[in-house]
């Protein structure tokens, strides 16, 4: 049924899901940026190696997490007919709960080592299984609120767009926050963490029971639905196109550069650059670096689009922002960071971002025609085989990325020095070397990398409107 203005969604409708999806933000903004990784060994005191193989084998789990739960969210459905919407009734408390238990530090004593491990890993099993499933709901009901794509397009692009400016404001906001209740209170990083994670964690979980209350509107009847993991794999490597934009995601996660900032302005800025007695440190500066380098893509957000109209498509929209930030990490480079010039790298970077900012509109709008090309080739919708594929390279790409970067801590002979009046020159030559090029120049070769893939994509404007109007007249009936 269509609202009063012709169009399916209700604004009361987009409200609630946007405020739901920004609840579930705030409880990532902890865990999916740098600071989980600064937690792990600046704060919790994890060995830089120890945490370069937790955060890997933990992703390698998300990539055998995420399909089966996808696989086993596309072939089970609820008595009233829906397919996502109960999950996003029950999964916000589990996933409150278990933020709060992943953060909480009971000891940094090195002979408890293992045990202070097991109970880490255990905690971020317990949150990845609840979260996995919220997040592949939440993300498999955008492609079944309309069957209309443009204005399907139009709901993905603002729920991208407000999800990612509260993750994007929560995220860098969150550590310089943290570290300023620390050094005015004298409260340990570890108690301050665990308040924010009651907070952020346990409160925004809450905030997202909201995404309940969108619709489901697209209901297939699938005469040969499939019926185990194996066969939804089988669909899963029948779409090329999602297979390409994945592997894309995966091949960019090796920009592990942005996982650094922290480091970089901890032992290689002055901490007087912001002025003496300041009580911003290396997590408040790495939470300036990222909004220099962050707001900008707002306006990718807004104008998403515009940018699909004028690159004619979302995949030439992706080639064209990732070849722009090669050239601008490049130059930024070159500057370099002595002094005020650092001022001038991040501002060039900044200006690369502009257009990253349609990155997750532009990739989740390829995943819903995806979806659609598979049910036009196959007569079978797969929101939760796709999302899940979606959620859980995210993820992997993630952990991928911060276990490239405290590998790289490692081979550097990191080490991490909890308190100390200059922390300049506390780390290795090699360290000192490195820092700035691997910031800022291993994006620029994620990005060649994230390229290649989507070379390999044919899914033209004109297909997509014989797709869409073909599935259009087979759902006849039920619209």
């Amino acid at each position: 049924m269509t609202t009063s203005t012709g169009k399916y969604v209700s604004k009361k409708e987009r409200i609630n899901f946007y405020t739901g999806l920004n609840g579930q933000n705030l409880v990532y903004s902890l865990i999916g940026g740098s600071f989980f990784t600064y937690f792990m060994t600046d704060i919790a005191l994890f060995p830089a190696l120890t945490v370069s193989v937790l955060l890997i084998i933990m992703k390698v789990w998300d990539g055998i997490n995420d399909p089966i739960v996808g696989s086993f969210i596309d072939k089970h459905t609820f008595k009233n007919g829906e397919k996502l919407r109960p999950f996003l009734r029950y999964t916000p408390l589990p996933v409150g709960i278990a933020t709060v238990l992943m953060f909480l530090v009971f000891s940094t004593d090195d002979n408890l080592l293992w045990l202070r491990v097991s109970y880490f890993i255990i905690m971020y099993i317990c949150w990845d299984l609840a979260y996995t499933v919220q997040d592949v709901s939440i993300w498999g009901i955008t492609a079944m609120v309309s069957p209309d794509s443009d204005e399907r397009d139009s709901f993905v692009q603002w729920a991208r767009t407000i999800g990612s400016v509260i993750y994007a404001v929560f995220s860098t906001a969150i550590p310089m926050a943290l570290e300023i209740v620390v050094n005015a209170s004298g409260m340990s990083f570890r108690l301050v963490t665990l308040v924010f994670a009651i907070i952020f964690g346990l409160g925004g979980a809450m905030i997202s029971k909201r995404c309940y209350l969108a619709q489901e509107r697209i209901r297939v009847v699938q005469d040969n639905q499939q019926q185990s993991l194996r066969e939804s794999f089988s669909m899963l490597f029948k779409n090329k196109m999602l297979l390409l934009v994945t592997l894309a995601s995966l091949l960019g996660s090796v920009g592990f550069g942005a996982n650094l900032v922290v480091y970089f302005f901890k032992y290689e800025i002055p901490s007087d650059f912001l002025g003496e007695n300041s009580l911003i440190g290396a997590l408040g500066l790495s939470t300036i670096y990222y909004i220099i380098t962050g707001v900008p893509g707002f306006f990718g957000m807004i104008f998403a689009d515009k940018l699909k109209k004028w690159c004619k498509g979302y995949v030439n929209v992706l080639i064209m922002m990732q070849a722009f930030n090669v050239v601008v990490r490049i130059i930024a480079y070159f500057i370099g960071f002595e002094g005020n010039k650092l001022w001038f790298s991040l501002l060039v970077i900044g200006i690369g971002c502009i257009p990253m900012g349609a990155l997750s509109i532009a990739q989740t709008s390829i995943f819903c025609d995806s979806i659609d090309y598979m049910e036009w080739k196959t007569g079978k919708r797969t929101e939760g085989i796709t999302f899940s594929m979606q959620t859980a390279f995210t993820k992997i790409s993630s952990g991928v990325t911060a276990g490239l970067a405290t590998l790289a801590l490692h081979l550097l002979d990191y080490k991490a020095i909890d308190d100390a009046a200059v922390y300049i020159g506390t780390q290795s030559a090699a360290f000192d070397k490195w820092m700035w090029p691997l910031v800022i120049l291993t994006p620029a070769i994620a990005s060649v990398l994230y390229i290649i893939p989507l070379l390999f994509i044919r899914y033209t404007p004109e297909k997509r409107r014989i797709v869409e109007t073909e599935l259009k007249q087979r759902r006849g009936e039920s619209l």
